[in-house]
């Protein structure tokens, strides 16, 4: 059987459906026959610039139909994507496209003079090619392509080449390359599939940024069944309800913060979201509250919640199923789970020594499958230290019940320690978003003179509402044991976050441990 791989996915269904719409981007629409033969175009130029299987190409734009093109047409060539997050200082950047070392960079219009301040330090990059309205030193995107055959490169790609180098989102620390394969977003659009009982009369809205693996594997799930993608520029919640109700999206990967922004919207109830049907979620933690609500105001969605990172893609997955609101106590506290290990994953709780542990008990959670990544672009250390006997170290910490439920406690470098005692802020942040008055909350841990570290709520309030530092300490220790509710809290307009929504508590605690060593979990 001969490999199946990214760029098979157009091949096929510009075969199977030639005149079914593929993408939608504003005014724009394009078929898969018509996909099909534009990424033909784009890969007979890149390869007829030189580049070779395994040369980098880099993307700096926002969401747009041609970031899907390009992904797709350097899956046929054999070049690997290398996608740039877009909110990254231009110090972060420059350092990104110096590593990875691509030859071509495809830029859009709002980082045209990022890109132009940056180029003396980029040595690698020898073309720059405009995605909008060209410069005058940047080539035009659509004219570059025009004069170039429409017919499949047949480049031999193998599953097992690297398709894209994922940058992590940062969030615990400095960005590392992924090495992401073919064979990794194809078995993850199979699991997903399985999961999320996708059809291919789903219309997909790409609403997360598709510099990040998120968008990316949820587009190639829902491409993969040949379903037609409407892509977003940027998040946006009236969008999103308006693409819901007029243009038919049925399916959508959310990170929880944008699910908390559609569900708080204040047009909300005047949208009619009645063909929405499914909702894949994860990025970061649930909280609980936000979930229930979900599930009450959307009774015809089904919710799927996938657990993974950028290294591993999804291993755990929380079915439909499992959504309940109302049912037995082991399946109310299912809700809190990051549910059960995909039908080709495995997850197991670990020691620091990489002994396994009782099911119950806390430890760091090691996952292995085929979504696993390679290993580091350039970084064999930590290549070595993450990935041992095909394990990949998630570096969060959590338990397995007995039914192998898993249930995420921190991130090993979130977990806050008072006293000796180990704090989890997610079971903080849960009882915050309890709070009628509070839209957006984090708990992180913060130097104590006494104590090594103290908790601190960071809460952003609902437009219109008020509540107290003190309010909210006295909220939380009617729900909490008493040493584990926040010592103060800070009130603030926003809270920082990553591209695709995560929030960055590494950010949070920087002004507060100026000076300060964490202590070790």
């Amino acid at each position: 059987m001969n490999d199946f791989v990214i760029g098979d996915i157009v091949r096929k269904h510009a075969r199977r459906f030639p005149n079914k719409l593929a993408l939608i981007y504003k005014d724009r629409r394009q078929t898969w026959q018509q996909l099909d033969r534009k990424t033909n175009k784009i890969a007979n130029m890149l390869l007829d610039s030189g580049l070779k299987k395994g040369d980098r190409v880099a993307i700096l734009d926002e969401n747009s139909d041609k970031y899907i093109e390009l992904y797709f047409a350097l899956a046929k060539s054999g070049i690997i994507a290398v996608p740039i997050n877009y909110r990254l200082s231009p110090g972060e950047i420059a350092n990104l496209l110096k590593s990875s070392k691509p030859s071509i960079l495809f830029v859009g219009k709002p980082y045209f003079e990022t890109i132009k301040s940056l180029k003396p330090q980029l040595k690698s990059i020898e073309r720059y090619i405009a995605l909008e309205e060209p410069s005058d030193w940047l080539e035009d995107y659509e004219e570059t392509i025009s004069s170039y055959p429409e017919t499949d490169p047949n480049i031999h790609v193998d599953e097992n080449d690297v398709f894209a180098i994922m940058y992590t989102s940062g969030t615990t620390g400095l960005p590392k390359g992924a090495l992401s394969t073919h064979r990794n977003y194809v078995c993850n659009a199979i699991v997903v599939n399985i999961a999320d009982h996708g059809t291919r009369d789903d219309v997909n809205l790409i609403i997360c940024p598709l510099c990040h693996a998120g968008a990316l594997f949820y587009s190639v799930t829902y491409m993969f069944l040949g379903c037609t993608q409407i892509v977003m520029r940027r998040f946006d919640t009236t969008e999103v309800l308006r693409y819901i109700q007029d243009e038919g999206a049925t399916a959508c990967l959310l990170v929880p913060t944008m699910l908390n922004s559609i569900l708080n919207d204040p047009n909300f109830s005047k949208y009619n979201v009645s063909g929405w049907r499914r909702l894949f979620y994860g990025g970061g933690p649930m909280p609980l509250p936000l979930l229930k609500k979900a599930l009450e105001l959307l009774p015809n969605v089904e919710f799927t919640q996938g657990y993974g990172l950028t290294e591993t893609l999804e291993t755990n997955l929380l079915l439909p199923s499992d959504h309940v609101l109302e049912g037995t106590e082991a399946q109310m506290k299912r809700l809190n789970s990051a549910g059960r290990e995909s039908p080709l994953a495995e997850t197991r709780i670990v020691d620091d020594d990489g002994n396994d542990l009782p099911y119950g008990e806390v430890g760091e959670i090691w996952v292995k499958g085929p979504g696993v990544c390679l290993g580091f672009w350039e970084n064999p250390e930590a290549t070595a230290n993450e990935i041992q006997d095909g394990w990949f170290k998630t570096g969060d910490l959590g338990y397995m019940d007995e039914e192998r439920y898993l249930y995420v406690v921190d991130r090993k470098k979130d977990m806050i320690v008072s006293g000796g005692e180990n704090i989890y802020a997610k079971e903080v942040d849960d009882v915050l978003y309890k709070h009628p008055a509070v839209l957006e909350a984090a708990t992180i841990g913060v130097p104590d003179e006494e104590w090594g570290e103290s908790v601190k709520a960071v809460v952003v309030l609902k437009k219109g509402m008020t509540a107290t530092e003190q309010e909210i300490i006295d909220f939380c220790k009617k729900h909490l044991a008493s040493y584990k509710k926040p010592r103060s809290v800070d009130f603030v307009d926003e809270l920082p976050k990553t591209a695709s929504g995560k929030i960055l508590k590494r950010v949070l605690r920087e002004k507060y441990w100026k000076g300060y060593k964490k202590p070790s979990p």
